[in-house]
């Protein structure tokens, strides 16, 4: 362990949980090329990475997003203010979930709402979400400072590995319920994508069902 203590933290703890965020109004109206987005996200959300080198988006992670039916196709290699709202959901959500969880999520809202022209479309929803994201986030930094407290005065010894370790383990099972629960929020709501094996079987079902019934009909 370095030199930093305990008590040391409880004045790092504001400045590290101050993530950077993509207010709506800053979201492209216009249609962005690839490299126009990955400059634009890097940009916006550059405070989130933990070490300089780390890449917020690339094109390859935009590919793989479409080929796994999370994005839809792009319009003569553009993509729309849609997309951009889409690829932040994904940003965020690939921390803790699953590419097939967030297609299981992110469906509906594809189906839906994209590129929709009704009252509720894409931004309106991420303009709500975000008004709730920055409300609640102030719950979220008072929890944060409560386990803080917790950790520094619920251990006896005055041991700073101890606390730092009772905070560590106390947020983490924190996000450990949270994503149970997230977890069991999509399967309970949200319909499994059927796998390639479970598709192909289907389809032999059907075929040996078609072929039965065209025997029937010719007797």
């Amino acid at each position: 362990m370095n030199d930093f203590s305990f008590k040391d933290l409880k004045k790092q703890i504001d400045q590290w949980i101050q993530l950077d965020y993509i207010v709506p109004e800053d979201i492209p109206s216009i249609e962005l090329y690839m490299d126009q987005i990955t400059t634009f996200m890097e940009h916006q959300l550059s405070g989130n990475k933990r070490r300089p080198e780390d890449k917020i988006m690339t094109k390859t992670m935009i590919n793989n997003y479409s080929k796994n039916d999370l994005l839809p196709p792009s319009t003569k290699k553009k993509y729309s203010k849609d997309h951009i709202i889409l690829l932040i959901y994904i940003y965020y959500l690939k921390n803790f979930l699953s590419i097939g969880d967030i297609e299981q999520l992110l469906k509906p809202m594809t189906e839906q709402h994209f590129q929709s022209n009704s009252s509720i479309n894409m931004a309106t929803i991420y303009e709500d979400i975000f008004r709730l994201e920055q409300e609640y986030g102030i719950k979220v930094h008072e929890s944060i400072h409560e386990i803080y407290e917790i950790a520094d005065t619920h251990n006896k010894e005055n041991n700073d590995y101890i606390k730092i370790f009772s905070m560590i383990v106390m947020l983490s099972y924190d996000i450990y319920a949270k994503k149970q629960l997230v977890e069991k929020l999509i399967d309970s709501f949200f319909p499994a994508p059927i796998t390639k094996a479970e598709a192909k079987e289907l389809a032999k079902q059907e075929a040996k069902a078609k072929e039965k019934n065209e025997k029937k009909s010719k007797k």
